[in-house]
């Protein structure tokens, strides 16, 4: 099990390897690719109708969801405690990888091990 640094003087590199490694299941992934759409949508929606509250409440179902997910399917603790803004950018990188296929060849990569689903081509390197 990798020990997990803390304080906010981490790169985003040492970041991101503790990132990936905590979100090694396909379902947690899944769960932040819904999570990060669902924060992305309602953002627009609040830029649009000109409503503040739709983009706050859209990001804080975001982020629960994508608690949730560490608590309910990976069985670890989130890393919003660590650094709240490179989560979001991490968030992002990853959602980024797995739209253009990377997502298992960044797994490679750092050494890590994404569990793979059968069901679905995420995590697959």
């Amino acid at each position: 099990m990798m020990r997990l640094q803390t304080g906010l003087n981490m790169s985003f590199a040492e970041f991101w390897r503790q990132y990936l490694a905590a979100h090694s299941r396909p379902a947690t992934r899944m769960a932040h690719y819904s999570a990060t759409l669902n924060g992305i949508g309602w953002t627009l929606a609040a830029i649009h109708q000109g409503h503040l509250g739709y983009m706050v409440g859209g990001i804080a179902l975001s982020y629960a969801m994508a608690v949730g997910s560490h608590w309910l399917i990976e069985g670890n603790q989130p890393l919003i405690r660590v650094n709240a803004f490179y989560g979001a950018l991490a968030d992002l990188r990853m959602c980024w990888l797995a739209l253009t296929g990377g997502i298992g060849r960044e797994y490679e990569r750092l050494g890590l091990r994404a569990q793979r689903s059968a069901e679905s081509g995420v995590g697959r390197p």
